[in-house]
């Protein structure tokens, strides 16, 4: 069984290569599963890989690793950035009201 997860795993990762697929996926955690944008990085970090990641953000591993681990926070300023630059996805942040309207 441990070899199926580990395929798993490896598919996953390689459909982090199309940029559609990525960008889908972190959205999806943000807007439909309700994670931070921190913790939907942080999911999209493991699910890609972390060297793949560090690649494209051109930081080291274990920074990635770091924050993954929740040894390292990022800023929200650190946050937007990988995530435009490693997803092509840009970031707006809005305050609503308790009903839902946007303030």
């Amino acid at each position: 069984m441990a070899n199926r997860h580990k395929d798993f795993n490896e598919l996953v990762a390689q459909e982090f290569e199309d940029l559609g697929f990525a960008q889908a996926y972190i959205a999806n955690l943000i807007n439909n599963e309700g994670l931070s944008l921190e913790e939907a990085l942080r999911e999209s970090i493991k699910s890609m890989g972390l060297q793949a990641f560090a690649e494209k953000a051109e930081i080291s591993i274990s920074y990635v690793s770091d924050f993954v681990n929740n040894r390292r926070k990022w800023s929200t300023d650190n946050l937007v950035k990988y995530i435009e630059q490693v997803f092509g996805l840009k970031v707006k942040m809005s305050v609503e009201s308790p009903k839902g309207e946007v303030a």
